[in-house]
């Protein structure tokens, strides 16, 4: 038979093992300074030989202020948002908060319950990607959060909503950049490979290249995919095996970057050599492979400081109204 787990220590027991008052436990914990320096040590050495540990969520539920940032993004798998979680945490530890993440998985009942969580934890704002790019998308949590009063910080995917401040990527811009770097390669046939149809930011992307390459080019081919890499690689291979490699492909994302990458060498073909990529975001480890595309790079330190920035002055300062920062992209060529 298996052992069963050992009771879990409690302010009740710690008090009890250190001849204290619950009161005086509870408070050793959150105004050390008002504790005797012998009892202070008294109850903390004996909180760490019974392996008690602060229950930080109900401290929080009785709190105005928790300080901590609750941050939901789509795809942690991602290089994009994995690498913009992990500077968003570092800079609140900086500020002196503590992050709550979570991966929606690109799942809308994922995000719905995280929603919930982050909520019952009372967190002081939440810096979210939400699960769709579609600009119709409105989650009804939204409603919920603004009679709260908890701030949202939207980051790359923009939403219509007067609660939310956001921070965003120029994504017209980036595809103006496009454009003027293939005219600068005198390319002549191009084939984007871009997001769905009903995405905002896969729409301002197109818009850009189009508005740069219309009637300058040979043949310009829109396809649609999604923002994920096996997706993209199964519309790519569906083109080449209908029609010869173009002089570029254009990757709307790093994801579909690699989706076509990868369908190219599937179909035989040596990227930057038989066809040249040209990639919105970085390709991620790229010039391990002997690799390097050009791209429009996005400074993902500059995205981060300023989503934790917009969403503590929303949570402290009662002032602060919902506002928005463009991010522009930088071009590598």
């Amino acid at each position: 038979m298996a052992a069963g787990r050992g009771q879990k220590a409690t302010l009740e027991s710690v008090a009890v093992e250190s001849n204290v008052s619950k009161i005086t436990v509870s408070r050793a914990f959150s105004q050390p300074e008002k504790v005797h320096p012998e009892t202070l040590r008294r109850i903390l050495a004996t909180a760490e030989r019974m392996g008690y540990v602060v229950n930080t969520a109900a401290r929080n539920l009785r709190a105005k202020t928790s300080k901590t940032i609750g941050i939901v993004n789509p795809d942690m798998a991602n290089p994009f948002f994995g690498g913009l979680t992990k500077l968003m945490t570092l800079e609140a530890q900086k500020a002196g908060y503590d992050t709550l993440v979570f991966d929606s998985y690109e799942s809308q009942e994922n995000e719905n319950r995280i929603i919930d969580k982050l909520i019952g934890y009372n967190v002081d704002a939440i810096i979210l990607s939400v699960i769709s790019s579609d600009c119709l998308y409105y989650p009804e949590y939204l409603n919920r959060l603004e009679k709260l009063n908890i701030p949202v910080v939207l980051v790359d995917r923009e939403l219509d909503s007067r609660h939310c401040s956001g921070v965003y990527i120029d994504n017209f811009d980036c595809g103006l950049q496009a454009g003027r770097y293939l005219l600068e390669q005198r390319a002549q046939r191009v084939v984007v490979v871009s997001g769905p149809e009903d995405s905002t930011v896969a729409r301002e992307r197109i818009t850009g290249i189009t508005a740069v390459l219309q009637g300058k080019v040979a043949a310009l081919d829109i396809l649609h995919a999604d923002f994920f890499m096996d997706i993209a690689s199964r519309v790519t291979s569906d083109y080449l095996r209908r029609h010869r490699p173009p002089d570029f492909f254009v990757g709307c994302n790093n994801q579909i970057s690699l989706g076509i990458i990868k369908s190219c060498i599937e179909q035989g073909l040596r990227p930057m050599k038989d066809v040249s990529l040209f990639s919105i975001d970085e390709v991620s480890l790229a010039a391990i492979y002997g690799f390097h595309f050009p791209c429009v790079s996005h400074d993902l330190h500059e995205i981060a400081w300023q989503a934790l920035n917009l969403a503590i002055r929303r949570s402290t300062e009662s002032d602060v109204k919902p506002g928005k920062v463009i991010v522009r992209g930088k071009m590598l060529a």
